[in-house]
């Protein structure tokens, strides 16, 4: 059987295509999400911690936070280059930073994400140490800090209400991690949209929404042009997720 080289940096390349723009003709900060998840797939595939290796053990990767800090937004038919990697870990919890690089080989955009490894039966964070020889050389860090998990109070001035769908689905029956990102776009007028440019993200997913849940997006400013979000689970009033916006 052919060694398959392990690598400890991962780097794929991804074009942006006319269905993947926005109204602006650019990508989005979830089209972009959506290549660091990608990628992140790929990597911990090929360092034998993925998701095949996960399911095998009854387990599967959840993302517990990210922060996304992007400078420009590519547009149709640009490529950009996303570079993942291992960063660090606790006891239970697993670091990936990223780099997000435009066809010029400059950096428009950095990430960090916590994930947790969870036991499909007890629902709970297992370390991987108990299943894989797990030894991830601490990598870069992209940010100065971890990102500390958002606290602030849960008053908000206004709301929009989704649906949780089929299409909103990924392979465990949760919501996509990405949904709820765009859930929090869509709260906000199309005229913000036209006239800001989404600078920055912080995102702390708390609970799983399923099929057919009613949520309702909530926001509000919270001064220096950012926002607090919060997004709650209609029927028990769980929150879901915390987040924080910042536009320019």
């Amino acid at each position: 059987m052919k060694n398959i080289e392990k690598k400890g940096v991962w780097t794929e390349e991804f074009k942006i295509h006319s269905y993947e723009m926005d109204a602006r003709g650019k990508a989005s900060l979830p089209l972009l999400s959506k290549f660091m998840q990608e990628t992140a797939y790929h990597h911990a595939e090929n360092l034998g911690f993925g998701f095949s290796h996960l399911m095998e053990n009854n387990l599967f990767w959840v993302l517990a936070n990210q922060k996304i800090s992007i400078k420009s937004y590519p547009g149709w038919g640009d490529n950009v280059t996303i570079h993942t990697w291992p960063s660090g870990r606790t006891r239970l919890s697993y670091f990936r930073d990223f780099k997000i690089f435009d066809g010029n080989s400059d950096i428009i955009g950095l990430a960090t994400t916590t994930w947790f490894a969870i036991d499909m039966e007890r629902h709970r964070p297992r370390n991987l140490d108990d299943y894989f020889e797990f030894n991830p050389v601490n990598g870069e860090t992209v940010f100065p800090e971890r990102p500390e998990k958002l606290k602030f109070d849960n008053t908000f001035k206004k709301s929009k209400t989704f649906q949780a769908g089929y299409n909103d689905l990924d392979i465990n029956d949760h919501v996509n991690n990405v949904r709820y990102i765009e859930w929090i776009l869509e709260s906000f007028p199309l005229a913000h949209h036209k006239s800001n440019f989404l600078q920055g993200l912080e995102i702390n997913y708390l609970a799983e929404a399923i099929y057919d849940d009613s949520v309702s997006a909530f926001i509000d400013e919270a001064g220096n042009n950012t926002f607090k979000h919060s997004i709650i689970r209609n029927n028990d009033n769980k929150e879901l997720c915390k987040a924080k916006t910042v536009w320019i």
